[in-house]
């Protein structure tokens, strides 16, 4: 009986394996010509790396002579600088133009200082008399010399007009002045009774 019973074998022979297909190699960039190059340059499509920005630790302030900044003033400008990534070239810059705008403005100062002092002795507001006259009105109201200082530093005591004002109170204090009294009280008691003779303070 074994030998009747039909084999039931596959004999269909076994399918080859595929074989994978081969990476084609990758194709290597060619180089832009110098026309490419041009062009590209051209059409604004060339990128360059941008230049790294050296931000100093602390900047140098370089100021004209008669300008100066406060420890208070570097530590703020120092730190808008570099909030703002600036370098010393460009912060010098800054420093420069904040320095030629105040430096302008000491010279237009000065410069109508000037022209005031020339106008006050062409009216002869500056002549020794006049000029005596000026001190006792400060000798009178400003013992202590600050109302002095403070005219002087500001200017104002330069003004023709101020000066005017002056040398009217020093001819009214040098005229009513007492020749035979102390310097001092005939000064201050004439000042005040004649500038203020209807104040209450009298």
């Amino acid at each position: 009986m074994a030998d009747m019973i039909e084999t039931t074998e596959n004999t269909e022979p076994a399918a080859e394996p595929q074989a994978e297909p081969k990476a084609e190699p990758a194709a290597e960039p060619q180089e832009k010509s110098a026309v490419d190059t041009f062009n590209d340059a051209l059409m604004g499509e060339a990128k360059e790396e941008p230049a790294k920005v050296e931000i100093p630790e602390k900047y140098e302030f370089n100021l004209p002579e008669g300008l100066t900044l406060t420890p208070e003033i570097e530590s703020r400008f120092t730190e808008l600088a570099r909030g703002m990534n600036l370098t010393q070239e460009q912060a010098s810059g800054l420093i420069k133009l904040h320095s030629d705008i105040m430096m302008d403005a000491m010279n237009a100062a000065e410069k109508t200082k000037s022209e005031w002092v020339d106008t006050c002795n062409k009216e002869g507001l500056t002549s020794t008399e006049n000029m005596r006259g000026v001190r006792l009105v400060f000798d009178a109201f400003d013992p202590s010399g600050e109302a002095k200082k403070a005219a002087i530093e500001s200017g104002l005591i330069y003004s023709p007009a101020i000066m005017r004002m002056f040398v009217q109170m020093g001819s009214v204090l040098m005229e009513d002045s007492a020749p035979d009294s102390n310097h001092a009280d005939a000064v201050a008691k004439s000042g005040a009774d004649i500038l203020f003779s209807n104040s209450k303070y009298n």
